[in-house]
């Protein structure tokens, strides 16, 4: 059988070939280029580090997340967090600031940081178009349980995290920072 321009695969053409290889290397270098290492200053999360990805499309419920948490809350450095609750959700918190969303408890909204700072409990409602409940299961975590964190609006998540593995012979082996270094 005699192979035409129309069939030809690219294993035949080398050139169409080369086109792809070089593509997926364009790709490559932009992910790597657009991505970044964060180390975890966090002792509330069991990870060393994380990889951020560019966030391409709007977060899903599930999505662990890298987000600037708001001026006020003190914190130079980006939060990570999952996104538990997505716009349109409902928030509801009960006289024992149990929090919940969707229905689902969540965990409870603390009335005193570790360092002792009065905590507000998030206000209940529905969560706005743009806007995401964001939650870490650690029971200090910093999190849309309270006010100050809030729903986080979509234009300050910075990007999609993903863990790192550990890696004992470098030193990186779970949280890095220890609960003292939290405390003031």
């Amino acid at each position: 059988m005699m192979m035409t321009d129309d069939n030809k695969s690219f294993r035949t053409n080398p050139r169409g070939f080369k086109l792809l290889v070089c593509m997926a290397v364009l790709s490559g270098l932009w992910l790597i280029a657009a991505s970044r290492v964060h180390v975890n200053a966090s002792w509330s999360d069991g990870a060393w580090g994380y990889f951020s990805l560019p966030m391409l499309a709007a977060p899903k419920r599930g999505d662990l997340v890298l987000f600037d948490p708001p001026e006020d809350s003190g914190s130079p450095i980006p939060y990570m967090k999952r996104v538990i609750g997505l716009p349109g959700d409902s928030v509801a918190v009960n006289p024992e600031r149990r929090v919940f969303v969707r229905g689902d408890f969540i965990g409870i909204a603390k009335r005193h940081a570790l360092n002792g700072r009065a905590l507000d409990a998030i206000e209940p409602g529905v969560i706005p178009p743009g806007h995401y409940y964001v939650h870490a299961d650690h029971a200090d975590s910093h999190d849309s349980r309270y006010r100050e964190i809030g729903l986080v609006p979509r234009g300050r998540i910075r990007a999609r995290a993903l863990p790192l593995p550990d890696l004992p012979w470098l030193g990186l082996e779970g949280p890095l920072a220890k609960p003292e270094e939290a405390r003031p």
